[in-house]
């Protein structure tokens, strides 16, 4: 995610001419992230300039998702909901707009190429009245051919200019194989006069020859020799996981006996059955009403204000059956004692329990094929990334080891380079002192070095210390002057240079060791320092949970006092009853009138009544649940499209002639044209 907004946040400043960072880009609040995407889009000619503060909410996402229709870009595979995308992309969620414009930075030149065809390639959007003029009808027809004469003119530009391209590549390329043929040649006339120098020259190709054979034989060898390793680890990897999975199932079927397996068979079973039989078709059949309700939905025509008020009309007499409806039910249960109510209300809850498992149970079952499906994903990567076989135990320690040593090896190689490349960039800067001090220097050293093809400074100044011969010898006095100054300055190079190797010799072979020394203090300092992450996060995890236990003995605590205060309350409330009791017993034993005892029986009976009642009325409720909620949602559904039909109505209006539209209190509406 950094990585993509850091991507997103160079490319905007270089192409808005912006200073945006990391956090000030990440902190931008919604309408400023949408304005960065309009100017990205007008950027590359895909809309106009516009300001989403001050323009309408509706036609910036028209216009948006017009720009994003001419760049022809896709929204990800997991957005399956296009509302949902637009109301996203109106709101300015970052989910939403970063994907979008990392896509459109990322194929800077593709989308400048969609917005400039997009200007021609796209139709008008002419309503079908309009069509039926034969003025019309004809502009179009022109419109549409001038269209396809721009395709075919746009397609015969960018053909033409392909096979430019790859006119201006073949010459390069065939430029660069002369070169290439012309280096070669002279590689093979110096190596030839080289060859000729060599006594015995057959031989020796014969047993380079021989040497290559052997030394392909040798690979081939180590070839095989890696695949059948290869394959012995892969037989063993597989042995243990096969050894494995055979330790599992005799652990699960250690303590197993038929009659275990058989009722576990019997409990999926009917696990199974439910969620096909019951579950599933009522799911089904909440879908099916679903596209039913939607497909009435699509298919109910344009509706005008009559057919409103009958609506409403119908509407209200169902409102007010129901309401009665409701009460004669209400009626009938407080005046009956429904001695199957109880019965009713633990059927309920049972079928709320297996609905609920059965919700469980998908849930669980859709995270276990999404945890498989993630494994597979993460198995497939570690393939590719350490290939088929992946090691373990003593192989691991090994190859660790084996690795260990490697880097030693290649960071040792890698300081004696380092010296050396300092030692040739001090002898460079020798010989630039030298061609500095003396400029025909620079001429002579070219034209031995092209006469001897590749002999070196030594032979360079063994064959001036002899006097030279063949094609190389000066024919002047001035050149044999020059050479033997560059003689005399070339020997005093190679004492001075073999001075300062004599002394860097000891410095390097002491400083080898601190070096080995240093490497080592990394080792270990990398190790302690996985060891201290791994103690830290060890610790925080530990931390988090005391802390959690501390938070849930203190919620235990304090739950613990407030029912020990409601007991309290409750003891007290108790010792007044208990009080009042023998007033009223020692008042009924003298005056004859009822007991507390009988008037709390009573309002018991009257409080089990109306709880009994309450209860039926919730299992009622309960089991008309669905229903309820089905209606609801087809009210708020007939509740939009009537929205969307008066919106539409509106508009109509607002478009058509002029007048003035006049709303009453009761709803009416009067149209006066002028």
């Amino acid at each position: 995610m950094t990585e993509d907004l850091k991507l997103i946040v160079i490319e905007l400043n270089k192409l808005l001419e912006t200073d945006y960072n990391l956090i000030t880009f990440d902190s931008l609040s919604p309408e400023s992230l949408l304005q960065v995407l309009v100017d990205v889009c007008h950027a590359f000619g895909a809309i106009e300039k516009l300001d989403v503060r001050e323009n309408d909410p509706e036609d910036t996402n028209l216009q948006v998702m017009e720009a994003l229709r001419k760049v022809q870009y896709r929204p990800a595979a997991d957005i399956d909901d296009p509302g949902a995308f637009r109301r996203g992309l109106v709101r300015g969620e970052k989910k939403l707009i970063h994907p979008i414009l990392r896509w459109i930075l990322e194929n800077r030149e593709r989308v400048k190429k969609a917005s400039y065809l997009a200007k021609f390639l796209i139709p008008l959007d002419l309503p079908p009245e309009a069509m039926s003029m034969p003025e019309l009808g004809s502009l179009w027809a022109q419109y549409l051919q001038t269209m396809d004469d721009f395709k075919e003119a746009h397609r015969a530009h960018e053909q033409s200019s392909h096979e430019g391209t790859q006119t201006r590549e073949l010459r390069n390329d065939i430029g660069a194989i002369e070169t290439e043929i012309e280096n070669v040649k002279k590689r093979i006339e110096r190596t030839q006069g080289r060859l000729d120098k060599v006594p015995q020259q057959e031989l020796m190709l014969e047993a380079a020859n021989s040497l290559r054979i052997e030394k392909e034989r040798q690979r081939e060898l180590l070839q095989q020799i890696d695949e059948q390793r290869q394959g012995l680890n892969r037989a063993n990897v597989q042995h243990e996981r096969l050894q494995k999975e055979l330790r599992n199932a005799k652990l699960s079927v250690q303590g197993a006996t038929p009659r275990n397996l058989l009722e576990s068979l019997i409990e999926e079973t009917q696990v199974l059955e439910f969620m096909v039989e019951q579950k599933l078709p009522q799911e089904l059949g909440q879908r099916q009403s679903e596209v039913q309700t939607l497909q009435e939905v699509i298919d109910e025509p344009n509706i005008g204000r009559a057919e409103l008020q009958e609506l409403q009309s119908k509407i209200d007499e169902l409102s007010r059956e129901i309401q009665r409806q409701v009460e004669t039910r209400m009626a009938e249960y407080s005046t009956h004692n429904d001695t199957l109510g109880p019965f009713r209300q633990q059927a309920a809850m049972v079928s709320r329990n297996k609905e609920a498992a059965a919700e469980q149970l998908d849930q669980v079952t859709r995270e276990l094929r999404e945890v498989e499906r993630q494994l597979q994903e993460k198995q497939r990567e570690l393939q590719e990334t350490v290939g088929e076989v992946t090691l373990r135990g003593e192989d691991l320690k090994q190859f660790v080891n084996t690795l260990r040593a490697k880097s030693n090896v290649y960071k040792q190689q890698r300081a004696e380079l380092a010296v050396l490349k300092a030692e040739v960039n001090d002898l460079t800067q020798t010989l630039d002192n030298l061609k500095t001090q003396d400029p025909s220097l620079s001429s002579t050293l070219s034209q031995v070095v092209d006469d001897e093809a590749s002999s070196g400074v030594a032979g360079l100044s063994l064959h001036v210390a002899d006097g030279g011969g063949g094609e190389s010898r000066p024919e002047s006095p001035s050149m044999a002057r020059g050479m033997t100054e560059l003689a005399r300055l070339v020997d005093g190079l190679q004492r001075a240079v073999e001075a300062a190797r004599h002394r860097v010799t000891p410095l390097s072979q002491q400083l080898r060791p601190l070096r080995e020394r240093v490497i080592e203090l990394k080792d270990e300092m990398e190790s302690k320092k996985q060891s201290y992450d791994a103690l830290i996060a060890t610790l925080n995890a530990e931390s988090a949970t005391m802390q959690t236990k501390i938070t849930e003995a203190e919620r235990a605590i304090r739950t613990l006092e407030q029912e020990w205060q409601e007991l309290q309350l409750e003891y007290e409330r108790s010792q007044l009853l208990l009080e009042k009791a023998n007033e009223d017993m020692s008042a009924a034993g003298s005056a004859g009138q009822p007991s507390l005892k009988e008037t709390l029986a009573q309002q018991i009976l009257e409080q089990e009544t109306i709880v009994k009642r309450l209860l039926e009325e919730k299992a009622k409720l309960a089991s008309s649940k669905a229903d309820r909620v089905q209606q609801l949602e087809m009210w708020t559904d007939l509740r939009r499209l009537f929205q969307a039909k008066i919106r539409c109505l509106q508009e109509s209006k607002q478009r058509g002639p002029g007048g003035t539209l006049s709303v009453s209190r009761g709803g009416a509406e009067t149209f006066t044209l002028q």
